[in-house]
């Protein structure tokens, strides 16, 4: 076989694969779009129709400048799954009085498109 050929045959395969590829990444990227916006929906009208939500947590921190708290908390029946992450305060002054590491029990109520901590209190150590 002349080089030429087996030079044309090489870049055919390469362009095949790179379109097979391309093809590929578009079918993943259309998959992840179509559950994150099932995620998203998720949260936003979790089941029930209900719209407030106690649960148990560790107080972590405070971030002042975007007014959140951040907390690891227990699982959250029909919202989320055990995790630490960061909620939105309704008042700034909820979490007074409070140091990393205590016990608390909140409140999230939907507001719009994200869960807000209505109501936030300390409790007793174990």
């Amino acid at each position: 076989m002349r080089l030429y050929k087996v030079v044309i045959l090489v870049n055919v395969a390469l362009a095949a694969g790179f379109l097979l590829g391309y093809h590929w990444w578009s079918q993943e990227n259309a998959r992840l779009g179509r559950e994150l916006r099932a995620a998203r929906q998720a949260v936003v009208a979790p089941g029930a129709g209900e719209g407030t939500w106690s649960a148990k947590g560790i107080y972590r921190g405070l971030v002042a400048e975007q007014n959140l708290i951040l907390v690891t908390h227990e699982e959250i029946p029909g919202l989320m799954s055990a995790m630490t992450m960061g909620f939105p305060l309704s008042d700034s002054k909820l979490p007074r009085g409070l140091s990393p590491g205590d016990r608390i029990a909140f409140t999230l109520k939907a507001d719009g498109n994200r869960l807000v901590v209505v109501a936030l209190r300390k409790e007793a150590s174990r």
